[in-house]
């Protein structure tokens, strides 16, 4: 094992993950499999609640033949929030409670981060994603009940002085564009709004388009994620610990309620729905939920977009946000409960196995995971 960089307070925090990957055994046949499908880099927003100034995202490897993580470095951070990443651009963003927002350049040769900018924003972002082209940051402000989007220049750098505030729904809980970059969806209480692009691509239309209020029951959306090359919507339901599907007409950005389906067996009445992905090659779905602490996963049929359940794993406690990885071949939870948990997705059924389970000393609140192509 070798770890780049001074570790400090933070590298301390993480070190059980440290000590758990370094397993003899798996150097030759990791290596040779990177040297084939690239790299992928793993980051983790951490905080230690009760030393909350000491915190820092943690980087590691991620081992693309087994889904094993080795520490590299970490990144000092005081109170880190939600992450979101542009691998196109090598660049990450990360909150930094209770306003701000930082913009790092990766580093794909080590993973490490280059400090660009850090601003400040006009409330408290629960919730960051950058747009397809990488022209524009994204931020839903939960406890405003407003979001935000604000141009990026050349060199991903979020511009302070071209931030914009739009008004949203009661708990607008993330925000996302869609595949064809011309709306934006934020899901509220009962409702998600939708929003558009303006002419130049680097804001939002200063008014939103539709509110599309949900199917009866109480749902409350929170994120939601969109297939790879369909017009096809998944959100997850905090309250109800659903999954919904929707279809998008892809001219007027409407939706249409096809699908709900539970994230947990009928017989349990507790929990709270939390994040949701799709698989790069648009599959499968996963959604977790918190107090049941598990991942549910779904096949989508690839003509209607409808779900099959797969049944659900048991995850880190806490499953608030989790990711997967470039390749679709592994679910990496990041558990507020001070663990992180990696399963192998089957590529052709769907379902998830454990691969390792790694207890940590901080409650890590956001992942994200980055693959570069191998150089050439």
């Amino acid at each position: 094992m070798r770890i780049v960089g001074g570790l400090g307070w933070a590298g301390a925090a993480w070190v059980c993950l440290a000590l758990a990957v370094a397993l003899p055994g798996r150097a030759v046949g990791r290596e040779a499999a990177e040297r084939v499908d690239g790299v992928s880099y793993a980051y983790f927003a951490g905080s230690n609640w009760s030393r909350s100034k000491n915190t820092a995202i943690g980087i590691y490897r991620l081992s693309v033949a087994d889904g094993g993580l080795t520490p590299v470095v970490e990144q000092p951070l005081e109170n880190p929030g939600p992450l979101a990443v542009h691998a196109g651009d090598r660049r990450l963003y990360a909150v930094s409670y209770p306003d701000k927002i930082h913009a790092y350049e990766i580093n794909p040769g080590t993973g490490g981060l280059k400090s660009l900018v850090e601003i400040k924003l006009p409330g408290r972002p629960e919730y960051i994603a950058v747009d397809r082209r990488g022209r524009c940051l994204l931020a839903a402000m939960y406890h405003q009940k407003q979001v935000v989007a604000c141009p990026l220049d050349d060199q991903g750098r979020p511009q302070s002085d071209r931030v914009q505030v739009l008004e949203s729904g009661t708990r607008p809980h993330a925000i996302l564009g869609d595949r064809h970059e011309k709306f934006v969806y934020v899901p509220c209480d009962g409702e998600l709004w939708q929003y558009a692009w303006n002419e130049d691509g680097t804001g939002l239309a200063p008014k939103e388009v539709a509110r599309h209020k949900y199917p009866k029951g109480r749902h409350r959306p929170r994120h939601l994620w969109f297939h790879p090359t369909k017009d096809w919507l998944y959100v997850v339901n905090e309250s109800s610990r659903t999954v919904t599907f929707f279809q998008v007409d892809p001219e007027t950005g409407g939706i249409t309620a096809v699908q709900t389906l539970p994230t947990v067996p009928e017989d349990v009445v507790k929990g709270s729905g939390a994040d949701i992905h799709v698989t790069p090659d648009g599959r499968f779905v996963y959604a977790s939920t918190r107090e049941h602490d598990s991942i549910a996963g779904f096949s989508i049929d690839q003509k209607s977009g409808e779900l099959t359940p797969l049944g659900q794993t048991a995850t880190a406690r806490g499953p608030r946000d989790f990711a997967i990885d470039p390749s679709g071949r592994f679910v990496v939870a990041a558990g507020t409960g001070r663990s992180i948990v990696v399963h192998a997705i089957d590529q052709e059924s769907g379902q998830t196995t454990t691969k390792h389970t790694y207890d940590v000393a901080v409650g890590p609140v956001w992942v994200e995971v980055v693959g570069f192509p191998p150089p050439r």
